[in-house]
């Protein structure tokens, strides 16, 4: 049995490499110009879950195997807690009760057909655990874009077992026969398993769990010369996903088909900021004026994709129509997207990747440009919060004429 929960334990640690790439692979779409598919962005308070169940254990200790199966089997209710980080990867806190059952041994049963009498031959004691487990949604991994209503979740976790309250009549078990230490203690635990879920509705899933583990022999109050005994468990029951910072209880993916559509969202960007339409004509041309022309962002991120690349072109072709202006490329952060330190140093990030793509791809003369950046201090956008992972461009005058000024 040991070498069987290493071997389970085994293969569902190697998971993570098989889900890292499947989670790499959709990253490359970042760099096509027809679409984009990613996940929101989540922080430590999204995407937590609490889950109640019950069931039966199945003790596989000393001596069980010669009795009958249903005599060695016991109930088991428990609660858990835990957060997914990503759709393919999460983590729990799992806690039960449950009622175990251990048997004497052959020989003693033989030597004490009086003792062991009737139903004698097992003993019950209480068994309360704790473990902390390592979630790997299989399904999700391998469909990294698509949330399936069944999932195959496999569990890796380490945690500890209390056992006590244990028969009374194994006291009065001759002690030529079969001794059981009836003290309470803790032992150390490890389990390996797998669950499955159904989705019924955003808040509530319906799961089935099926879990196989190891613990230090003297848990049941016999020590052998064995390592390790085993039980397993099967438990049934209903998972519920609490609400995130967007008022969903569900990952969910944000699409960008086309430069059509970005197009369409730098107009309404215009239109909301109710200045006068495309600067063109020099003698329009006043300092510290927001030009028409953005550069947005994915949700925390700071490259600068295909789809965003016309709208460069048409800073570049500012700047050669205006040799008498200057431009200051200025930050932005969403103020929902993580805290401020970090939108702040985001906001850098993209003030700054726009700057370089200006001055190595274009060849824009850098003394024409200067970067500043504002965090999620200002968002310039109050209609739509995701308008704010966004680069603006200020126009200002040229240091020789502030000089002269």
């Amino acid at each position: 049995m040991k070498k069987i929960i290493l071997l389970i334990l085994a293969v569902i640690l190697a998971f993570p490499t098989f889900a890292s790439d499947s989670e790499k692979r959709p990253k490359s779409k970042y760099l096509s110009a027809d679409s984009v598919t990613t996940y929101r962005h989540y922080k430590w308070s999204d995407n937590w879950f609490m889950g109640f169940f019950g069931g039966v254990n199945h003790s596989l200790s000393e001596n069980n195997r010669f009795g009958k199966f249903k005599k060695s089997m016991g109930p088991e209710i428990g609660f858990g807690i835990g957060k997914y980080f990503s759709p393919s990867f999460g983590f729990r806190m799992r806690t039960s009760w449950a009622q175990q059952k251990s048997r004497a041994n052959a020989e003693a049963i033989a030597a004490y057909p009086d003792v062991y009498a009737g139903k004698h031959d097992f003993y019950r004691f209480n068994m309360g655990t704790i473990f902390f487990d390592a979630l790997f949604n299989f399904t999700q991994m391998c469909h990294p874009m698509r949330q399936s209503r069944f999932n195959i979740i496999g569990i890796a976790g380490i945690g500890g077992n209390s056992t006590w309250g244990f028969s009374d009549y194994v006291k009065n078990w001759p002690q030529s026969g079969y001794v059981v230490d009836t003290s309470s203690g803790i032992y150390f635990a490890m389990h390996a398993g797998l669950l499955a879920s159904y989705k019924l509705s955003e808040r509530w899933d319906i799961a089935a769990e099926i879990t196989a583990n190891a613990t230090d022999d003297a848990y049941n109050g016999v020590k052998d010369d064995r390592r390790y005994d085993c039980y397993v468990y099967g438990v049934i029951g209903f998972i519920h996903h609490f609400k995130d910072q967007y008022g969903d209880r569900r990952f969910k993916t944000v699409t960008v088909t086309n430069q059509a559509e970005i197009q369409h969202l730098n107009e309404q960007i215009n239109e909301l900021r109710k200045q006068p339409a495309p600067v063109v004509q020099k003698d329009t041309i006043r300092e510290n004026e927001v030009l028409d022309m953005t550069v947005n962002f994915y949700i925390d991120k700071w490259y600068i994709s295909d789809l965003q690349r016309p709208n460069i072109q048409k800073v570049v072709d500012f700047l050669n129509e205006h040799p008498e202006v200057n431009l200051i490329i200025t930050g932005y952060a969403d103020v929902q997207t993580a805290y401020p330190a970090y939108n702040w140093r985001l906001s850098i990030r993209r003030a700054e990747a726009v700057y370089k793509v200006l001055v190595n791809d274009y060849n824009v003369n850098p003394d024409r440009i200067r970067v500043d950046y504002k965090g999620d201090t200002i968002q310039p956008y109050q209609i739509k919060n995701e308008w704010n992972r966004v680069v603006v461009f200020i126009t200002e005058k040229p240091k020789a004429e502030k000089t002269e000024n």
